[in-house]
């Protein structure tokens, strides 16, 4: 198919479905992972994944943890980090013994159990930070804490989901805590040079944006490049980058380059591509398997009902009330790039089998679609209450 009419296709989708189904109150996130599910080859089929589209999700997924790390209040974080550990310490332990256990009684091995574990444990940082600042809500006490408990539980994630992978290479002996002192040396590198950089770099190019722009791509990719040589996973680079480059930015300079250029850039065309692109690579035939409802059922209700549960119980233990500790429980629910990421890992190395694979792609499915709407819903019922 000629390229110019695939991009017709995927730039139509995510500019009419998301319009239609706002009027049922549907995330814009949501409508447009169905957009790529409706187009896509699991469903009418009219384009098919290839490496152009590959391409620009990967670094659609890249911008938008780089624009969340932009995007949070590095004040309000230090204030709510405490807040955001015990919430994180809830949602990540609690989920990853249920998930542990499962994987065990359904026969995985130890390695394919702790696999299972980090899949119960993953939230998704991409839906949770453009859930919440569709609804304008990242500036927010509620919405950093919801933002950053999930950050520190997808990186947490992505780290142990490296180790694993390691562990089960034959033949590779890993050091642990070597592994982790460098993943900490390079999370604590990145914080310190890429501000002092940054600065030099804006005050040089203090009204030229484009070479601002030019300079956030360069410092990105080789944050990403960086870390995939020590094998973290890009989201992770791409995030703390964010951070990073925010802390050298006045307000000004935050409001100007983020607002009228790199959002632009990022909502305009990568990111609904990245969305796009996961509705393309959902499968929804595998929901009308029942080869494995045993397995699919108990892995849809294990790690939902913990989530809730554990963000629930987490959310009011810092002093929330019901319906903020409901939201949040709500938001730690969706399941889509660690848990895929880990999920693609482990049928490739043959840690997971493909029925393990076929329950993580359900899982991942229903969270992604069911939580967005709900956690919209129940805001915009009782917006007043989460309005600071």
């Amino acid at each position: 198919m000629d390229s110019y009419l695939i991009f017709f296709i995927i730039i139509t989708s995510i500019f009419v479905v998301p319009e239609i189904l706002k009027k049922f109150n549907i995330p814009g996130i949501t409508a447009t992972m169905i957009a790529g599910i409706i187009a896509g080859p699991y469903c009418l089929g009219l384009i098919h994944t290839d490496n152009i589209i590959e391409t620009f999700a990967s670094f659609g997924a890249v911008f938008l943890m780089f624009l969340a790390g932009m995007e949070v209040d590095n004040e309000t974080l230090k204030s709510e980090f405490k807040n955001s550990v015990i919430i994180s310490l809830f949602s990540l332990v609690i989920p990853a013994i249920g998930g542990y256990l499962i994987g065990m009684w359904f026969g995985l091995n130890f390695i394919g159990a702790l696999l299972y574990a980090i899949i119960f444990s993953s939230h998704s940082v991409g839906i949770v930070y453009a859930l919440i600042d569709e609804l304008k809500l990242t500036k927010s006490k509620f919405g950093t804490t919801a933002l950053s408990s999930t950050i520190l539980v997808d990186l947490s994630s992505l780290i142990i989901l490296s180790i694993v992978i390691k562990l089960s290479m034959a033949g590779q002996n890993l050091n642990i805590g070597y592994f982790i002192a460098l993943d900490i040396l390079y999370i604590v590198g990145l914080l310190l040079t890429i501000p002092l950089i940054s600065k030099i770099i804006f005050q040089k190019f203090e009204k030229l944006h484009i070479k601002k722009i030019h300079f956030i791509l360069f410092i990105i990719l080789v944050s990403i490049l960086t870390g995939e040589h020590i094998g973290l996973h890009p989201i992770i680079g791409a995030f703390i980058t964010g951070i990073a480059v925010s802390e050298s930015l006045t307000k000004k300079e935050h409001d100007e380059l983020l607002n009228k250029n790199l959002n632009a850039i990022g909502y305009g065309v990568f990111i609904p591509i990245f969305f796009f692109a996961l509705g393309m690579d959902t499968n929804i035939r595998v929901l009308f398997n029942l080869n494995n409802v045993e397995l699919i059922l108990a892995t849809i209700s294990g790690a939902i009902i913990l989530k809730i549960l554990s963000g629930y119980m987490s959310f009011k233990l810092v002093g929330y009330d019901h319906i903020k500790s409901i939201c949040g429980g709500l938001l730690t629910m969706p399941k889509i790039s660690a848990s895929l990421v880990a999920a693609s890992v482990g049928k490739e190395l043959g840690i997971i089998s493909n029925e393990f694979f076929v329950a993580i792609v359900v899982l991942s499915l229903i969270t992604s679609m069911i939580s967005p709407i709900l956690v919209k819903n129940l805001i915009i019922k009782y917006k007043d209450l989460f309005a600071v």
